[in-house]
């Protein structure tokens, strides 16, 4: 069953007769980067603890699938007959008991941006890819509304952070 998507007991509710009950707690920091160099300039990144697993099979995704995107981060996408799912790496025995022909790629280390940017901003991930690129590392893109992030094969874990480090100067990876 998908989560249901309507506000949960503590959303705003604003109708006559009742009293507003607070929001729920910002999940990223409200200012935003406008410009690629606002971006650069103030960019903090941070590796996630623990390892992950990227997982692609032709199947739906089942009903736990699902349910381990409730261990963040995670991803699932679904397009071209193929599902994609990203998830902690202490997952993958279940997720190929549940999928015996997915194809899998570990370990992985996931990287954050912290900052937010505007939907609009153009170019971040382009200037990260390139680097990473030149350095011969391999990368995958996470997008969220808000944030962008990176997996990258444990084995390429230790360039990665020295682009990023010589990227983002000002940066004290967590």
């Amino acid at each position: 069953m998908l989560p249901s998507l309507q506000p949960g007991p503590r959303a705003l509710h604003a109708t006559a007769g009742t009293r507003m009950e607070p929001r729920r707690p910002r999940l990223v920091p409200e200012e935003r980067a406008k410009t690629l160099q606002q971006a650069l300039e103030a960019m903090r990144w941070e590796r996630v603890e623990g390892d992950f697993a990227l997982f692609g099979f032709p199947e739906l995704p089942t009903d736990a699938d699902l349910a381990l995107l409730a261990d963040e981060p995670a991803q699932l996408v679904r397009e071209g007959g193929e599902t994609t799912l990203l998830v902690r790496a202490q997952h993958a025995a279940v997720v190929l008991r549940r999928h015996p022909l997915a194809r899998v790629q570990m370990p992985l280390s996931w990287i954050r941006f912290r900052m937010t940017m505007e939907w609009e901003l153009v170019g971040f991930l382009a200037h990260v890819s390139v680097a990473l690129a030149g350095a011969g590392v391999p990368i995958g893109a996470v997008c969220g509304y808000s944030r962008d992030h990176l997996f990258v094969a444990k084995e390429h874990l230790a360039t990665t952070e020295r682009v990023l480090a010589r990227l983002f100067p000002s940066s004290k990876e967590a």
